[in-house]
């Protein structure tokens, strides 16, 4: 998924985080709509390629587990590998399901260019960028929906989110408060009204676009980031991803949360995480300063089953 390109520049400084306040999720609704009535379009923009694919079927997995009823998938399908391409079509058909559409632009285009055509293709009065690499909980629409409606905003991401190693198995705790998006840029949430439009030409329109298309929703007002539900999204960091391993170790380094405070939030972490499948063998929970805690694997999870 795209990057941040101001994370080098966080500051370290955290306030003590409540992971408790994933209990408080879904919050009261204040407004007279019902967010259970409003369809979300998730809007998913894929470069097929081999090494990709397993991703991408998963991240389409974790759309099909969502439990906000009103719902769709637009699956923008850039050119990329002709095998893997033909092979992501053809795994969606195969899902025979009607509320996922797949749309393939005529011309080779800019990611900026990408995601405005996954926009104009929505039906949806919410809109939710949904990256074909990463994994999604089965609450994250409909909690993220949910306090969007709750805040009265019209546009919202995740102010923390998790971030995953498949390569060494680590997972991490980051905190995007001091970032300029103050959120994941890839958990964007957002109502239709807001018309946001990415660049399709210059430099943003290949990797920033999204920090670009998030500082349009900031300048118009109304955009709340949300804190407390780290676990609704797993950033992937598998070494193919659009930004490279440096951008991702950044992460690592700069906004992780510190292993004393995971140790605090242990349970917490463990049932948060527990919808997830990581595969087989040990997964090891680390902060920016060292180990807190190792989740063993299981028979159950070693055999897929979450």
């Amino acid at each position: 998924m795209p990057g941040n390109a101001g994370v080098g520049a966080a500051r370290r400084r955290t306030s003590r985080l409540d992971l408790a306040a994933t209990a408080r999720y879904p919050p009261r609704v204040t407004d007279a709509r019902d967010p259970d009535r409003t369809v979300v379009s998730c809007l998913m923009v894929t470069l097929p390629s081999p090494q990709r694919l397993s991703y991408f079927r998963r991240s389409v997995a974790d759309y099909c587990r969502q439990t906000h009823p009103a719902r769709e998938l637009v699956v923008v399908v850039d050119r990329g590998d002709p095998e893997a391409r033909a092979e992501a079509i053809e795994h969606i058909a195969s899902l025979r399901r009607d509320d996922i559409r797949v749309v393939e632009p005529a011309d080779k285009l800019a990611l900026g260019a990408l995601r405005n055509v996954s926009i104009a293709e929505a039906r949806g009065d919410a809109l939710c960028v949904w990256d074909d690499d990463d994994m999604h909980h089965p609450a994250r629409v409909a909690t993220q929906l949910r306090e969007m409606t709750r805040a009265g905003a019209r546009a919202l991401v995740l102010e923390e989110a998790l971030q995953y190693f498949p390569a060494t198995r680590t997972l991490l705790w980051t905190r995007w408060r001091e970032i300029a998006s103050r959120g994941l840029p890839g958990t964007l949430m957002f109502r239709r009204s807001e018309a946001v439009r990415y660049p399709e030409a210059g430099p943003d329109a290949a990797r920033s676009e999204d920090m670009a298309g998030i500082a349009q929703l900031q300048s118009a007002g109304a955009f709340c980031p949300m804190a407390g539900a780290p676990h609704l999204y797993v950033y992937v960091s598998h070494g193919a991803n659009t930004w490279d391993d440096d951008h991702h170790a950044t992460i690592a380094r700069d906004i992780a949360i510190p292993q004393a405070r995971l140790r605090r939030n242990e349970a917490l972490m463990r049932r948060g995480i527990a919808p997830f499948d990581f595969g087989p063998g040990d997964l090891t929970v680390k902060g920016r300063d060292g180990v807190a805690f190792v989740i063993a694997g299981t028979p159950d999870r070693e055999q897929g089953s979450g």
